[in-house]
């Protein structure tokens, strides 16, 4: 028979508190940790045991990753954003009006635009008063710029004095410029690669209608593409009424997403882009010319070839695969060719030769990586000017 010594049974009363001590000391540094790691390193400032709602404006790059797992309440002031963003479009959109003329004043009469009800709208190119409007057909055939004037959200009166040299672009997109204006607001263009299928969208086509919508499709305008044509186009989700043609389509960070133009066909702005840069670069309206037809095989299968994407050079019902005295044919590209990369961009189902090529202007120097007959070769040739 044993028995337990004595001081055994006081060592284990007195070791008792310094064991509570150190499980509440190790509590007190575990949320002391979190703390820390939130505050300097995660950037989040919140508290997470006392509130169940999730701001999602608040996340930053440092908690892109939202996870949420059996939540209480997810509040989105979606309504706010799109206000926000509504607010932000505004300064760089342009009213264009016909020009009032003089009337004998009367107590009935005055001289007045209705600026919620413009005949155009236009959007900022450039700071220093080139704007982009689309145009009906039936105002474009008789347009005289001389009878219209052009009004921006800071109630300043402009004249027109100049029409961009640009051709049936798609959109039936004009550019037109405001006669001493500077210090216009200017909306950046989305890039392709930020574009993605369900993102949500405004559509505006004058200073008090809008549209809240999403990207439905992304799609080729024919199977044979031309390297200088602008061949992509969109869809919204739902139906859109008559009144949104001739308008532009925004993210809800406010930047240029497409152009819709008087048939409804809806045009990325990137596809935009060699018009746009060469007003910034050179003051003057140009396009890029590279001269030849291709099947994308991102989105086509060609029984004969193994690789699966690229632009192979091939003839359409109305055109060769490469456009006589082209850049392209100076180069030595021919029919049957495969372009796989142009400088560092690879071609495929995000890059497409054209929307690569509208990003350069005429007279720039581009590398093309192609295969030809399983043989991987490279050329260097200057764009050309679009006639």
């Amino acid at each position: 028979m044993s028995t337990t010594p004595p001081n055994a049974s006081k060592n284990n009363n007195r070791l008792l508190p310094l064991i509570f001590l150190s499980v509440i000391c190790g509590l007190m540094a575990g949320v002391a940790g979190e703390i820390v790691t939130r505050v300097y390193f995660l950037k989040d400032f919140s508290v997470p045991y006392f509130n169940n709602e999730v701001n999602l404006a608040d996340l930053n790059s440092n908690r892109s990753n939202l996870i949420i797992r059996d939540a209480k309440k997810v509040v989105v002031s979606q309504d706010v954003k799109v206000s926000e963003t509504i607010a932000s479009i505004r300064p760089a959109l342009v009213g264009i009006f016909k020009e009032v003329t003089s009337v004998e004043k009367t107590a009935t009469s005055s001289e007045y635009y209705k600026l919620d009800e413009p005949m155009l709208v236009g959007l900022a190119v450039t700071a220093d008063g080139w704007i982009a409007v689309s145009v009906p057909d039936d105002l474009k055939k008789g347009l005289n710029i001389k009878n219209y004037v052009a009004i921006t959200s800071d109630r300043k009166v402009y004249k027109l004095d100049q029409v961009a040299g640009f051709n049936n672009l798609p959109g039936n997109l004009l550019f037109l410029h405001l006669a001493s204006a500077s210090n216009l607001a200017v909306k950046k263009i989305v890039l392709r690669s930020d574009i993605s299928l369900g993102q949500s969208v405004l559509a505006i086509n004058d200073f008090s209608n809008v549209l809240f919508t999403s990207l439905s499709s992304f799609k080729k305008t024919s199977p044979v593409l031309s390297s200088d044509s602008l061949n992509a186009r969109f869809t919204l989700a739902g139906d859109m009424s008559d009144e949104y043609r001739n308008s532009f389509v925004f993210n809800l960070a406010g930047d240029l997403v497409a152009v819709i133009g008087a048939n409804k066909e809806i045009i990325p702005a990137f596809s935009y882009n060699a018009y746009w840069q060469s007003f910034f670069k050179k003051g003057v309206a140009s396009q890029p010319f590279l001269g030849v037809n291709y099947f994308d095989l991102s989105s086509t299968k060609v029984l004969d070839l193994s690789i699966e994407k690229g632009a192979w050079l091939h003839v359409s019902e109305t055109a060769p695969a490469i456009v006589k005295n082209s850049p392209a044919e100076l180069a030595g590209l021919k029919e049957g060719d495969v372009i796989t990369w142009v400088n560092n961009q690879e071609l495929n189902s995000s890059n497409d030769l054209a929307d690569i090529i509208s990003a350069y202007n005429h007279g720039d120097m581009i590398t093309l990586t192609y295969q030809r007959a399983g043989v991987e070769k490279e050329v260097s040739l200057k764009l050309g000017e679009k006639k």
